[in-house]
């Protein structure tokens, strides 16, 4: 009884954290993934499709793809923060003095 308490209490979990674990793995290369090639689109789309960057000015394109990173690692770092600057419950509300004197008054 007490094997099957232990396994119950320890096993168990840690597979569900295998699961979260595996789908976080997941996405983040999935994220990974689709951040590099949308980089690499910006760089080629750059490259193939203007006359402008030629000569002293082909190392835009391989800038616009850094700005382009830059900007998808900024939008994931403030998807991943928490909403609020400390992560502890709201107070509740003030109440206003008219609600406090009406309550006086009942009592």
């Amino acid at each position: 009884m007490l094997r099957s308490y232990i396994v119950q209490e320890t096993v168990g979990p840690l597979r569900g954290l295998g699961r979260y674990v595996l789908f976080g793995v997941i996405g983040a290369v999935g994220v990974s993934l689709g951040v590099v090639f949308g980089a690499l689109g910006v760089v080629r789309v750059l490259q193939a499709e203007t006359d402008l960057f030629n000569a002293n000015w082909s190392f835009v394109p391989h800038v616009a793809g850094a700005v382009f990173l830059l900007l998808a690692i900024a939008l994931l770092i403030r998807a991943i923060r928490p909403k609020h600057a400390d992560a502890t419950a709201p107070e509740p509300p003030a109440r206003r003095a008219d609600e406090n004197a009406a309550e006086d008054d009942d009592g």
